[in-house]
């Protein structure tokens, strides 16, 4: 009967069409069982009388009433007539040209929403539901002998659809988005899903991913079903999901899948990702109900009213102005900075102003400690300068003879007496008395104009007319070697000495000259 029914559904005329679909639908409803060849025979003449629907008003009928026709038939006839219509089209999807793509699209859509629909009525039956997953199992993911790049078009379509479809079943839509001019299809009242009976739904796409050697199509079941799922968002939003028990079945399915030998490493890895996203979002999920206090095991957790939404945003408004304002006075004491209230650039401004003037008294500070050491560095120098003057002037008033009977040397008083000499040549100026005292050993300075100095210790300008010859008259560094520690003479070098000095000492008034002949 099914072989005459298929060639009279591909009849070319549309009256033969029709009147043969409505004569299989009565034959069908008549029926208590439906053999798996009978149904794929159906389905192939039903395949191609499709195949001649033209018009997306046209598809959407012929498409709306195909899915219908489950709901009149018995639970093993509708079971048996799904599965030939997905074995038919797992194998024709190949086939089929991107031309007429769309519209079998729309016919997947609409069979399998009817399906669920079914199974939804009647209170999602747990046997039901398990017919149904096996269904999925050995029409769409089971094995055969066909090429499996050739089957994984329509593989991929289903795995893409099938959540979306669950989620119009259970809030009454159609599941179909209909274009502008277009009326939505009666689908009927809301059916919610239990996460028990959707964790069976989805046992068939789990298994598929141990045997599917796709990397693409192991992708597309991962984020198309099981991702939606293990996000948290969606437990508030009323959509279909699995409580974190429903989510340890699942994956410790993967896992333990996932484990036998034989799997192939692209699968081994999609199981073990898919293992660890949702025994995450099991302990997410966990953690968001506590928070809300709710049941995190309730099948369908109900949005909070408006009130109760308007009361926790209004909380949650006023904590985080509080703790603005506590960081905002923190931030004030640790800075002492005052806020304008003028806005944020007068704010701004303000605390541009507070680093400079901050930057200015460190400034202040920094120069008037600078200035009381140069004081008292200078005030330090003018007591060492009135201290060596008054020496000078002892010097020059026998201080020589002192050091004649102390040290017995001659040539010592014959230098010290040269030294003297040269200190009272010129007056030092009032700015260069009260810097500091350099060493006595350092010969006359010569600078790149031509002026020289008188002494070391107090720097006065002299006449420059007379600079070299004065620098003639100056005796050499050796003359204060032994004030440096330098090495003692030889007793030969003494005596020679020693002779100079007490020839020397007959004159009245030895010389510069003189007195560095003797070094």
């Amino acid at each position: 009967m099914s072989s005459s029914f298929a060639k009279k559904l591909a009849d070319s005329d549309k009256h033969t069409r029709d009147k043969t679909f409505h004569a299989c639908a009565k034959w069908l409803r008549a029926r208590d069982e439906l053999a798996a060849m009978d149904s794929k025979k159906l389905w192939k003449g039903l395949f191609y009388s499709y195949w001649h629907a033209d018009g997306r008003r046209t598809q959407l009928d012929v498409a709306n009433a195909m899915g219908a026709l489950t709901h009149g038939l018995g639970r093993n006839v509708m079971m048996s007539y799904v599965e030939g219509f997905l074995w038919t089209m797992r194998r024709e999807w190949a086939g089929i040209d991107h031309h007429r793509m769309d519209k079998y699209c729309l016919l997947t859509k609409r069979v399998t929403h009817h399906a669920l629909r079914f199974v939804g009525e009647r209170g999602w039956d747990t046997d039901l539901v398990r017919l149904f997953a096996e269904v999925l199992s050995t029409s769409v993911f089971g094995g055969g002998k066909e090429n499996k790049s050739v089957t994984v078009g329509f593989k991929m379509y289903l795995t893409e659809i099938f959540l979306d479809q669950i989620e119009a079943v259970t809030r009454g839509e159609s599941g179909v988005e209909m274009d502008e001019g277009e009326d939505d299809e009666d689908s009927g009242a809301p059916v919610p899903i239990p996460s028990a009976a959707l964790a069976t739904l989805l046992a068939p796409f789990v298994d598929a991913m141990q045997k599917e050697e796709s990397e693409v199509l192991l992708k597309r079941i991962t984020n198309e079903i099981f991702a939606p799922l293990a996000d948290v968002e969606r437990a508030s939003s009323g959509a279909p999901r699995l409580t974190p028990s429903a989510m340890k079945v699942v994956y410790e399915r993967a896992i333990s899948l996932g484990a036998e030998n034989g799997v192939e490493d692209v699968c081994r890895e999609a199981l073990y990702e898919l293992h660890a996203m949702m025994k995450k979002g099991a302990s997410k999920m966990i953690k968001d109900a506590d928070a809300r206090g709710v049941d995190p095991e309730l099948d369908v957790v109900v949005p909070p009213s408006t009130q109760e939404e308007k009361k926790k945003k209004k909380k949650k408004h006023a904590d985080s102005d509080v703790a603005v304002d506590n960081a905002q006075e923190k931030k004030t004491k640790t800075k002492k900075k005052k806020k304008s209230p003028s806005g944020d650039d007068d704010a701004g401004e303000d605390e541009e102003a507070a680093k400079r003037e901050k930057k200015r008294r460190k400034k202040e500070k920094r120069l008037a400690k600078e200035m009381a050491a140069l004081a008292a560095e200078n005030a330090e120098a003018q007591n060492r300068a009135d201290s060596a003057k008054k020496s000078s002037s002892a010097s020059k008033h026998g201080g020589g003879k002192e050091l004649l009977n102390l040290n017995g040397s001659g040539a010592k008083v014959v230098a010290l007496r040269a030294i003297a000499d040269r200190d009272g040549a010129g007056s030092p100026t009032p700015s260069d008395e009260g810097s500091p005292s350099m060493s006595p050993s350092k010969r006359l300075m010569w600078n790149d104009q031509g002026i020289t100095f008188s002494s070391p210790d107090k720097r006065s300008p002299i006449n420059t007319s007379r600079g070299k010859r004065n620098l003639k008259m100056t005796p050499t560094k050796t003359l204060l070697r032994p004030i440096h520690a330098a090495k003692t003479p030889t007793p030969e070098g003494a005596a020679v000495v020693q002779k100079r000095a007490s020839s020397t000492l007959g004159t009245k008034s030895p010389s510069r000259a003189a007195a560095a002949s003797y070094f």
